[in-house]
């Protein structure tokens, strides 16, 4: 890629040169025909590479989406059974939390607030 620019700057360049005579400007305008067309060859060549690739990837990609599609449907009984054991495991929770306030109010209503331990003289 960096040689195709290469060249297309150069026949730029030399197709810039107007102060040239004109067997220099007919040599430099075939050169620039020259490395235009060694730029289309080039790219067409890379495009029928790049598309060679892409078409021998074809399958292992496909391949690649059926173990996903396959291992999702392995997974989704285990996810499922992890979400039963977190709506479980949540459900203690809070009956947890509840048993402990319970047992705060309990705690905190067994006990006399306005009781002194000590009589005032």
């Amino acid at each position: 890629m960096r040689r195709m620019i290469f060249l297309a700057t150069v026949a730029a360049a030399l197709l810039a040169f107007s102060g040239c005579d004109k067997k220099t400007s007919d040599d430099l305008k075939q050169k620039a025909g020259d490395a235009k067309q060694k730029l289309e060859t080039k790219a067409k060549e890379a495009k029928e590479a790049a598309d060679k690739q892409f078409e021998k990837a074809k399958p292992k990609l496909k391949e690649l989406g059926d173990k996903t599609k396959e291992a999702t449907k392995d997974a989704q009984p285990k996810l499922q059974e992890f979400g039963e054991k977190a709506k479980d495991a949540i459900e203690k929770t809070k009956q947890a939390a509840g048993s402990a306030v319970e047992d705060l109010k309990n705690a905190t209503s067994a006990s006399p607030a306005g009781a002194s331990p000590t009589p005032t003289p």
